[in-house]
């Protein structure tokens, strides 16, 4: 079965698989094979996500497909989702930020009627048990909401979160998540909490533990 495990940016890719060498991935440019599994930088974006993977599966047709990263958790998400350095799967994605401004309200296609709010939803996991074993069983499994602009205001996460239903966001996942239902293609999407999605403070983040938290998790799969 042919593998793909991609990433936002190299700094999570060899923060995660700590014997890919920065080196090996500045000279494969943005993707590259290790050990029979490929490997892909996306870049950071939902456009980004999309447009990579569809590229890539063009040239190189893969089966299956994990995405690794971090994200931030609302501060209406559950407890244990709340814990940085906590991995969740995210198996379903919502473009969070797609509509309009109206004061202090964000109204979004549905309420514009400019058509359907769509949940981009992972499908097949079970094909992904050789890779992971029971250890995913344990995660919090979670609705994320995908962001051009990350929450820096704390209204601006209680919004997205009661709105949508979300307990998580990041900036790429309804990106590989469509790509999946256009291609029918499974994708994992495992993302460790590295900070609360509130009035931004960067001290109070832990990126490094998030990260570390997925290669405790992920370090079996090279």
């Amino acid at each position: 079965m042919k593998t793909l495990i991609c990433t936002a940016t190299s700094l999570e890719l060899s923060g995660i698989f700590p014997s890919i060498s920065s080196s090996e991935i500045e000279t494969a440019g943005s993707c590259f094979e290790k050990k029979g599994i490929s490997f892909l930088v996306t870049g950071i974006g939902v456009l980004n996500t999309y447009a990579s993977l569809v590229q890539f599966h063009l040239n190189t047709p893969v089966d299956r497909i994990l995405l690794i990263g971090i994200a931030g958790a609302y501060a209406g998400a559950r407890e244990e989702v709340r814990v940085l350095g906590t991995p969740v799967i995210i198996e379903k994605e919502v473009v969070a930020d797609l509509g309009a401004e109206d004061s202090d309200s964000f109204l979004n296609l549905n309420d514009l009627c400019l058509g359907k709010l769509e949940y981009y939803e992972s499908r097949s996991l079970t094909v992904f048990d050789d890779l992971f074993g029971d250890s995913l069983k344990a995660l919090p499994v979670v609705t994320g909401a995908t962001v051009n602009t990350a929450t820096g205001k704390k209204t601006t996460g209680i919004l997205r979160a009661e709105k949508y239903g979300v307990e998580v966001e990041s900036m790429e996942g309804a990106g590989a998540l469509k790509f999946g239902e256009d291609f029918g293609i499974p994708v994992l999407q495992i993302r460790s909490i590295s900070n609360i999605a509130t009035t931004r403070d960067r001290e109070s983040w832990d990126i490094i533990g998030a990260i570390k938290s997925l290669r405790d998790l992920c370090g079996g799969v090279l």
